[in-house]
């Protein structure tokens, strides 16, 4: 029964990839990236409701509410195809950190309606969640946001800082400290006392500085507080690194094989220069590259898609699996650029859509040291308390 399960769901992810792949490459030419580059807010409306046609905006999202209840294996072929044609659309911001954030809030009013809205493609809710200038500091669970309680109504004062989407977003998940500890809040777009301002980033997409002043809320816009919200935060974090690292990794075998393919046709010395020795050395390293993080990242998918999973092993492994596709996409990129030569660096090169957003997401929420870092601390903490 287990075999015949298994290859069923493989027969409708090679589906799910295939028209994920034909939908993109048709309806998201690389030239739709390069001329939304620095056009605000960085991505189309219009074709996240085709997304939405598609029912991808609706993968992660309970049936009850108008969703499919897919896996994270689905959505990453969703997530892949996307990015083998570099779309801007901020699909894993929007449909996993903060969808999958709403999810694991609980279920109330608010986070019904919106997951809802989500799933039809209707409203596009953004996480605002950290606050150190370079990002370096934050950490799930932590907030200098204020939030203060006003008889039946909620008060915040803060400021945050690398919100994606930067702009369009129809409102935010802020994280904040109240009486009872960590919360999460969602305030709308044009709530009073909400500034935003936009941060253009190396890929022409937007991040967001979000400085809120005062703003008030009703008190059913408190989605979740103290240990439920830090438990929440934590998990829809470790979720969304796991699928930037599946974007990451789609950059990865694109870069290479345009590498692959310059190498075959630049013809030097009379024959391709793919045949140089040490040009194959570098293009095997890139491919070990890819290989491992392909390795790290069938675990940790199947590591979300466990229901018995334990949270630290999540934690760890999401923090593991990032590291690994940061540094990947690093690498790979520059090395993509020099095996390129002096077309490599010329914007005009469709190599250097892929490198500018390998830049984006190796950092966005913490780049390689940060998440091995974060993974040491994970690691270390569990086997103190197996000792104890």
């Amino acid at each position: 029964m287990t075999t015949t399960h298994n290859s069923e769901r493989a027969e409708q992810l090679t589906m799910l990839r295939e028209s994920a792949l034909s939908f993109v490459t048709k309806e998201s030419p690389l030239n739709r990236a390069r001329a939304l580059r620095q056009q605000m807010p960085g991505y189309d409306r219009r074709f996240w409701g085709a997304l939405a046609e598609q029912g991808w905006t609706g993968l992660l999202v309970p049936e009850q509410l108008g969703g499919y209840a897919q896996g994270f294996t689905e959505m990453a072929e969703v997530v892949a195809a996307l990015a083998t044609q570099v779309a801007p659309e901020p699909v894993v911001p929007v449909l996993v950190f903060a969808g999958r954030l709403l999810a694991h809030a609980g279920a109330n009013e608010l986070s019904t309606r919106l997951l809802t809205e989500l799933a039809e493609g209707r409203t596009l809710p953004a996480v605002a969640w950290q606050e150190d200038v370079t990002g370096t500091k934050d950490r799930p669970g932590q907030a200098a946001t204020r939030l203060e309680r006003q008889a039946d109504a909620l008060l915040l004062n803060g400021c945050k800082r690398h919100v994606r989407p930067g702009a369009g977003a129809d409102g935010y998940i802020v994280s904040a400290t109240g009486p009872q500890g960590l919360a999460l809040v969602w305030v709308q777009a044009d709530a009073a006392g909400l500034t935003l301002s936009g941060q253009p980033l190396a890929d022409g997409s937007y991040a967001a500085q979000i400085d809120l002043n005062s703003v008030r809320l009703p008190a059913s816009h408190l989605l979740a507080e103290g240990a439920a919200a830090e438990a929440a935060l934590t998990r829809a974090y470790d979720e969304t690194l796991v699928l930037t690292s599946v974007e990451l990794l789609a950059l990865v075998r694109s870069m290479l094989s345009m590498t692959q393919g310059y190498l075959r046709a630049r013809i030097q010395f009379g024959k391709p220069i793919g045949t140089f020795q040490s040009l194959q050395h570098r293009a095997v390293d890139l491919l070990l590259q890819q290989e491992l993080t392909v390795s790290v990242m069938e675990q940790a998918l199947a590591l979300l898609d466990d229901p018995d999973a334990d949270a630290n092993a999540r934690s760890a492994m999401a923090s593991r699996v990032k590291s690994r596709a940061s540094d990947a996409g690093l690498q790979v990129a520059r090395e993509a650029v020099q095996l390129h030569g002096a077309i490599g660096v010329t914007d005009e090169y469709d190599l250097g859509l892929y490198l500018q957003r390998a830049l984006v997401l190796s950092a966005w929420l913490g780049n390689g040291t940060q998440q091995r870092r974060r993974y040491a601390n994970l690691t270390q903490n569990a086997t103190a308390q197996e000792h104890a």
